[in-house]
């Protein structure tokens, strides 16, 4: 990430994370900030009734605890969630950083049981936000002299805004609402409660503090702090701050997105498991498979699959996700999918450098969208960082690791393994295809550079024109033990135009694509100017090549439901 990007701290409480089921939904809402290039401080509360749960369990066996025994205790609740979240990230391919109170530098004063914090090691925080997302407890802190601390019922959003407030970064709670309302939504009192587009603190106190707690409230109103309240996958919010009290009119909240899934297998299983658990935004409308048994085994429905794939693109879903992958019948439902005004999420790099141009000008002339994030790198948001990275002027080079496969092979390779056994470890774990030719002569990266050309130089690189070396049983070690080998796929400007390549190049440990290690992919971006963007995360597998489809899916769905908002001054007695 480059030096301009934002930190956003993102609350999760335990109406969010009532069980490890919940965490898939949590990583999603962190990917979805994280992909449009801010840094992500992730804050999370222990699951469900833990700290409930626990508290009966000290007083069980204590009439009267003492108070550090039960913080002590309560903060093994966080402990437990902020690693699961950190698992979860992980399994997604996203880098991640998982810190407890101490590590974090959350220091606190007064009682043990409700304290308030004082101080955080803010370095080490934006330190460890350089590497990926950060996770931290919530509802914990420590004295000076390291006692265990709580924070009060609600503690998290407290840490929350004091967090953002000391990085100089954004806060938004993510609740399970979609902000804060006139009156209780979920009352069934025959009166319409209405939702705050703005809201004072004074307002928030009296409204919200079922939602949010009282003593954030305060913290933020002492520091002139904005924040927002919002729930998962979600761009409407309550603004809470220096305001005067606006409800949001007109708004309508639409309907779950009409999903149709081609394809079910290893990626599109996962898609399916992950919009299944999402019913207040997605409706899968069917799934079309060649498999019907592997669709089953993934838990689908009989009633959703069918093996006929065109006939589920008649049924006018509002986005079709296209996971076949290969050219035919790939382009042809693609095609009559965006002539029907669909929507198309497609994750598929072999038809779009080969036919991007000509499905972009039907979803055009349609008024459709074409996403394809998950076609460059997994879960690595290499598109989104070239658009950001083309506001500040014009690129000079993109280049990267753009294949785990080979990255994988090479890093068994150094450590004196033969040719034959990586690759065979590499299909083992999932990194390679039974038949993993295009891995290996250079043809994936290829595909995948073409589409980063387009978008960071307005150039349609010839396929034919990148000069692609693979690898195999004759690829060298490095010479020097200083030196690493990685296959960096690159396109450059030139005086005569661009030029594109697929190579194996021996670098320096301190360059920065170096380090890059096992089926990891890292995009670095040069600017005329000099400035770098870099990014990394695991760039194939099944969950983190859902992961980016779900996110272009929730780009889609927030587009789906946004409202023209005509905001009212509103007073509230």
């Amino acid at each position: 990430m480059s030096t301009e990007t934002q930190v956003i701290v993102l609350k999760f409480g335990s109406s969010v994370l009532r069980s490890e089921d919940d965490l898939p939904a949590v990583v999603h809402e962190i990917y979805r900030w994280w992909r449009t290039g801010h840094h992500v401080v992730a804050v999370v509360s222990a699951f469900g009734n833990t700290t409930d749960d626990l508290t009966r369990r000290a007083h069980n066996v204590c009439d009267q605890p003492e108070d550090a025994l039960v913080a002590a205790l309560l903060a093994t609740g966080e402990t437990a969630s902020s690693a699961l979240l950190g698992l979860a990230l992980n399994r997604s391919g996203l880098p991640a950083t998982v810190l407890d109170a101490e590590q974090a530098g959350l220091l606190t004063v007064g009682d043990t049981l409700d304290a308030d914090l004082v101080a955080v090691d803010a370095a080490s925080l934006l330190g460890a936000l350089q590497e990926g997302i950060v996770v931290l407890p919530g509802f914990v802190g420590r004295t000076q002299g390291g006692q265990t601390t709580l924070l009060g019922r609600g503690g998290s959003d407290l840490t929350a805004l004091f967090l953002a407030q000391r990085l100089g970064g954004d806060c938004r709670l993510v609740k399970d609402v979609d902000g804060l309302y006139t009156s209780d939504p979920n009352a069934r009192t025959g009166v319409a409660a209405s939702r705050f587009a703005e809201v004072s603190y004074r307002t928030a106190r009296k409204v919200g503090g079922a939602v949010v707690q009282l003593k954030a409230i305060d913290f933020a109103e002492k520091h002139r702090l904005r924040f927002s309240v919002s729930s998962v996958g979600l761009d409407r919010a309550t603004e809470v701050g220096p305001f005067v009290d606006r409800i949001a009119v007109g708004e309508s909240l639409g309907r779950p997105l009409r999903v149709a899934l081609l394809g079910c297998g290893t990626v599109g299983g996962g898609v399916y498991k992950r919009l299944a658990a999402l019913p207040e935004l997605f409706e899968v409308v069917g799934v079309a498979t060649r498999n019907v048994d592997r669709a089953i085994d993934e838990d689908v429905p009989v009633r959703l699959i069918t093996t006929h794939l065109d006939r589920l693109i008649s049924q006018s879903p509002d986005v079709v996700v296209e996971l076949l992958g290969g050219i035919e019948p790939a382009l042809s439902l693609v095609t009559k999918a965006l002539l029907h005004g669909c929507h198309v999420v497609t994750a598929n790099k072999a038809l779009l450098a080969n036919h991007l141009s000509e499905l972009e000008s039907i979803a055009g002339a349609k008024r459709s969208r074409l996403l394809y994030s998950a076609a460059v790198g997994g879960v690595v948001p290499t598109l989104e960082t070239v658009r950001r990275a083309r506001e500040y002027g014009e690129l000079s080079v993109v280049s990267g690791i753009l294949n785990g496969t080979t990255n994988f092979i090479l890093d068994e390779l150094a450590n004196g393994i033969p040719f034959s056994t990586a690759l065979h470890h590499a299909q083992q774990l999932g990194y390679a295809e039974a038949n993993p030719q295009f891995d290996l002569d250079g043809t994936d990266a290829a595909q995948k550079l073409i589409l980063l050309a387009r978008e960071a130089f307005d150039v349609e690189l010839a396929f034919d024109s990148i000069r692609r070396v693979g690898i195999d049983e004759s690829t060298a070690t490095p010479g020097e033990s200083d030196k690493t080998i990685r296959v960096v796929a690159q396109c450059r400007r030139t005086k005569d135009g661009f030029e594109g390549s697929v190579t194996p190049v021996e670098l320096s440990q301190d360059h920065p694509l170096a380090d890059v290690r096992g089926a990891s992919n890292r995009l670095l971006v040069e600017d005329e100017n000099g400035r770098t963007w870099t990014v990394s995360g695991r760039g194939a597998g099944r969950w983190p090549t859902t992961e980016a489809v779900i996110a272009d899916l929730f780009d889609l769905s927030g587009a789906s439901t946004a409202t023209t908002l005509e905001e009212e001054e509103e007073c509230v007695a």
